[in-house]
């Protein structure tokens, strides 16, 4: 007889069972919440990104804007009003660009605060891409309902004639001249500045602030050139292209010799006395000088002079810098500078870069425009001219710029002038030298024309996440000296 043992049943138990089955939804659940927490995280994520794109995006359409404010002279040519006679040359400065100067206002900006947000408004001219005049602009910046919006308009374009045989000026508006296809020159219909189109920017703005910086006294200015401590310089002429060399002399009358003054003479005539016209375009040429350290040497090359140390400039995007002098005639009361015509004649201070003898540029755009200026028209003393300051800011890197002074004379006896310049400097200005706290400007205006920066802080929310942006805006323009 074969007897059976009994065999031990596998399997789970039922309590086995619902102890598993807890255990399992725990860490389904704790998976679950992980994810669900990592994709809310992402999200959140997502939007505080996008918030800071979008508020970096319209940063930097007012940067654009602002740090145009009070731009005001710009060129001319043979089709628009003072330049029919002349060719190209800068106009004068338009004194539309100033808020009202009649009250004491020679700034091109207003910040008025209203319901928590700042409103800003600013004037500036409008060119093409060639340098040439396009348009009077008025742009503001404010926010409705939580939304930023922009509003631009043209203001009147007029020039004033005064007639020849005395009387009221004859106040003129003009048509927007036409330059060529290749310097854009034309406004489109569909402009908003056309019908002062609001365009709405960028909603969900929770803070909109725009702070003028009240230049302090914290830092000094460093001066590029002449070298700290240095008063002297020299200008040489450039003969390439279409250039004449003038006379340069000193104090002492020492002709191509450095000093404390340089005096700038024997300009080419663009005037034709014969026929009593300009002369033709083919014929017609202009002065450029370069200044260096004041130093003795044999080289003539301008770019040999301007390749040396201490010659040429390096300007980073961010940082301020002016151009500095004074301009006095040699006798006042006779000199033929003093016929010089803004809108005719040229005059101006900017930089060429040392290998192309151009203005220079960063990706064919150019970073820094030449300044007008204007001799002595009162009656002064010797050596008491009118101060001269400009400022500048570059967008790209520029590097290799050499300074240099452009003359080109159209009007009949004005290339028979001097020019003679003294305390030439190239500064940077220390962005310390800006406080940008609270100062009522508009109690004070005549400190509103001080002012060449603006600190911007912008807060934009998308879908409950914020996006901040808070950048320093140089304005260089702004203000009656540049």
């Amino acid at each position: 007889m074969i007897c059976w043992g009994s065999r031990k049943k596998a399997g789970f138990t039922l309590m086995e069972l619902m102890v598993y089955i807890a255990l399992l939804g725990g860490i389904v659940l704790i998976a679950g919440q992980a994810f669900s927490d990592s994709t809310r995280m992402r999200v959140r994520t997502q939007n505080m990104l996008q918030a800071s794109e979008v508020a970096e995006s319209v940063a930097n359409l007012i940067k654009a804007d602002v740090a145009q404010t009070g731009a005001k002279s710009s060129m001319e040519d043979e089709v628009s009003g003072l330049g029919a006679q002349y060719g190209n040359k800068f106009s004068g400065i338009d004194m539309d660009m100033y808020m009202d100067p009649s009250n004491g206002d020679s700034s091109s900006f207003t910040v008025i605060n209203r319901n928590g947000f700042d409103s800003l408004t600013i004037r500036r001219l409008r060119f093409d891409d060639c340098g040439f005049f396009l348009a009077k602009e008025q742009i503001a910046w404010y926010v409705r309902n939580g939304t930023l919006r922009r509003k631009c308009k043209f203001l009147p374009n007029v020039i004033v004639h005064i007639p020849e045989g005395g009387g009221d000026p004859v106040v003129e508006n003009v048509t927007l001249p036409v330059h060529g296809a290749q310097c854009k020159s034309t406004i489109p219909a569909d402009d908003p500045c056309n019908d002062s189109t609001e365009v709405e920017i960028a909603e969900g703005v929770s803070t909109f602030t725009v702070i003028p910086g009240k230049p302090g006294v914290v830092g000094d200015d460093i001066q590029l050139f002449p070298a700290a401590g240095v008063t002297e310089f020299r200008l040489v002429g450039r003969n390439d292209g279409d250039r004449e060399l003038p006379v340069i002399y000193n104090e002492f009358s020492e002709v191509h010799k450095g000093g404390n003054k340089q005096t700038v003479g024997n300009f080419y005539q663009n005037y034709d006395h014969v026929t009593e016209t300009v002369k033709s375009e083919a014929e017609r040429k202009f002065n450029e000088v370069i200044a260096i350290r004041n130093e003795t040497t044999t080289e003539t090359s301008w770019e040999a002079l301007c390749s040396r140390e201490g010659n040429h400039f390096t300007f980073e995007p961010g940082e301020l810098y002016e151009i500095s002098f004074e301009v006095s005639s040699p006798d006042v009361n006779t000199d033929k500078s003093k016929l010089f015509i803004p809108g005719q004649d040229h005059m101006s201070v900017g930089f060429r870069d040392r290998e192309t003898g151009d203005l220079p540029k960063v990706n064919d755009v150019v970073q820094v425009n030449d300044f007008t200026f204007f001799p002595p028209m009162g009656l002064q003393g010797e050596g008491s001219g009118p101060g001269r300051s400009m400022r500048f800011s570059v967008a790209k890197k520029v590097e290799n710029a050499c300074l240099s002074f452009t003359f080109a004379c159209y009007s009949p006896l004005v290339s028979q002038g001097k020019i003679s310049i003294t305390n030439l400097r190239l500064t940077k200005i220390p962005s310390a030298n800006y406080n940008f706290e609270a100062y009522d400007f508009e109690s004070n205006k005549h400190d509103k024309q001080n002012v060449k920066a603006f600190l911007l802080k912008l807060d934009i929310k998308r879908n409950g996440e914020s996006g901040h942006v808070e950048v320093v805006i140089p304005a260089p323009s702004n203000g009656p000296h540049d």
